[in-house]
C-alpha cells in the first residue's frame, strides 16, 4: 500500500494525524497552501502559519514528519484492511462533501457507495422499548429493500436494530453503513461485534477518527454530524427530550437535510424526543417507510423502472421546488438571488436545491449558480 499512496496523499495523512478529528483546523491549515505537499515542506521551513498552533498539534506534526512514520501508518491500515478517502477523491461520499465541515480524511473498512440514489440515517435511543426495536427493524428493512442506503451509528438500541433490519434485505447490494465514534478498527460496543462484521461484508464502517482511536463520550456528537451528512434525510425513532439523537437531528437541519420522526405514545419517556420535534415543526411525522420514500421518490426509483426517466412533471415537485424551477426557467441564478427572489429560509433553499440536483432537474455551476438541466431533463408543464 505505501507505494500506491501519492506524495500528496501522504502529506494529507500527516496533517490529518496531527489535527486528529478537528476538521476545521485541518481545513484552516490546508487552505494556506496550494497543496498538502507544500504544507509538509513549509513545516520543515518553519512557516509562520504553524507558530500559533497548540503544543499538542505541533508535537504530532513533528512526530509524523519522518517518512518512516507515514510508512508504518499506511502499513498498519493495510494489515487491517482499512482504506481512506477524502473530498475530491472518487470514493468520497458526495453528500458528505456538501456539508460545511466534511472530514478531511474518512477511514473505512468494507465498500462505500459514494453516490447512493437515496440514503436515510436512522437514529434513536440506546434503550428503546420493544415497540421501538420492532419499528427500527421494520424501517431499516423496508428502506434497504427499496434500494436505499441505511446509515446508523452501530450503537446499541435503535441504531443496531435499524442496521439489522437493513441487512435482512437480502437482495440489497449495499444496504447499510455504520459511522463510528472511534477508529474503524475498534468494535464498540463489543456486544455488536457480529453486527460490525456483517456490516463490513455487505457495506462499510466509516470514521473520521484515526485508526486505533478509543471511544470517548465527547466523540459521539462529533460523529453525529457525519451520520446526518451522509444522508438525504434523518429518521428519529424513540429518544429522550435531550439526547444525542437531538444533536444529530440538529446537524441535519443545519445541513439543509430533512428530518422525520415516528410519533410515540404521549407520556412515554422515549416518545418525548420525536413528539417534541414534531410539535415544534422540526420533524415531519411518518407512519410507514412509504412516507419517507415518497418524499424522495424521484431519487430512489431505478431509472429503468420509470415510465420516462427523462421527463419530470413540475406538479410532482414540492411548491418550493416548483417556485425555484420557475425562477430558473429563463436564466441562471445564484443562490443569493434565489433566496432574495423567493424569500425562502436558507435551510429550505439548500434542501430543495440538493433534491433538484439529485433528480437531474437542475445543474450546480461554479460560484453557486444554478440552471435548469435542459440536456438531461424535460420539465413538463413548466
Amino acid at each position: 500500500m505505501p507505494e500506491t499512496v501519492t506524495k500528496e496523499e501522504r502529506a494529507r495523512l500527516w496533517l490529518n494525524f496531527a489535527t486528529e478529528y478537528n476538521s476545521r483546523l485541518f481545513r484552516k491549515i490546508s487552505e494556506q497552501f496550494d497543496s498538502f505537499a507544500s504544507a509538509y515542506e513549509a513545516f520543515h521551513d518553519k512557516h509562520d502559519i504553524f507558530s500559533g498552533l497548540s503544543e499538542r498539534v505541533l508535537s504530532r506534526l513533528r512526530e509524523a514528519y519522518p517518512a518512516s512514520f507515514i510508512d508504518r501508518f499506511i502499513e498498519n491500515m493495510e494489515q487491517k484492511n482499512i482504506r481512506f478517502t477524502y473530498p475530491g477523491e472518487a470514493r468520497y461520499p458526495q453528500l458528505l462533501a456538501e456539508i460545511s465541515d466534511p472530514p478531511g480524511v474518512l477511514y473505512y473498512i468494507g465498500k462505500i457507495e459514494p453516490d447512493p440514489d437515496l440514503s436515510i440515517a436512522i437514529v434513536g435511543s440506546r434503550h428503546p422499548t420493544k415497540y421501538g426495536i420492532e419499528v427500527a427493524k421494520k424501517f431499516g428493512f423496508e428502506i434497504a429493500s427499496a434500494g436505499a442506503l441505511v446509515v446508523s451509528g452501530l450503537a446499541e438500541g435503535i441504531d443496531a436494530c435499524a442496521a439489522r433490519g437493513a441487512l435482512d434485505a437480502k437482495h440489497a447490494i449495499c444496504p447499510t453503513l455504520a459511522v463510528l465514534g472511534c477508529g474503524v478498527d475498534i468494535v464498540y460496543p463489543h456486544a455488536n461485534e457480529k453486527l460490525y462484521k456483517e456490516i463490513i461484508e455487505r457495506g462499510a464502517v466509516v470514521s473520521e477518527f484515526l485508526p486505533g482511536t478509543r471511544v470517548e463520550r465527547y466523540y459521539f456528537p462529533i460523529r453525529n454530524r457525519v451520520m446526518s451528512g451522509l444522508a438525504h434525510g434523518t429518521l428519529v425513532i424513540e429518544a429522550a427530550e435531550r439526547s444525542g439523537t437531538s444533536i444529530t437531528a440538529g446537524y441535519a437541519h443545519d445541513q439543509g437535510r430533512d428530518v422525520f420522526a415516528v410519533p410515540g405514545r404521549i407520556g412515554d419517556e422515549m416518545s418525548a424526543g420525536p413528539n417534541g420535534m414534531i410539535a415544534r415543526g422540526e420533524a415531519k411525522p411518518v407512519f410507514s417507510s412509504d412516507d419517507i420514500l415518497g418524499e424522495f421518490s424521484y431519487l430512489h426509483i431505478p431509472a429503468e423502472t420509470r415510465p420516462d426517466a427523462n421527463v419530470v412533471l413540475l406538479s410532482s415537485l414540492s411548491e418550493e421546488q416548483q417556485a425555484i424551477c420557475r425562477q430558473l426557467k429563463n436564466a441562471e441564478m445564484s443562490f443569493d438571488e434565489l433566496c432574495d427572489a423567493l424569500m425562502l429560509p436558507i435551510g429550505t433553499m439548500n434542501a430543495c436545491l440538493t433534491e433538484l440536483q439529485f433528480s437531474g432537474v437542475i445543474l450546480a455551476l461554479p460560484g453557486r449558480i444554478y440552471a435548469i438541466d435542459t440536456d438531461k431533463t424535460k420539465l413538463k408543464d413548466l
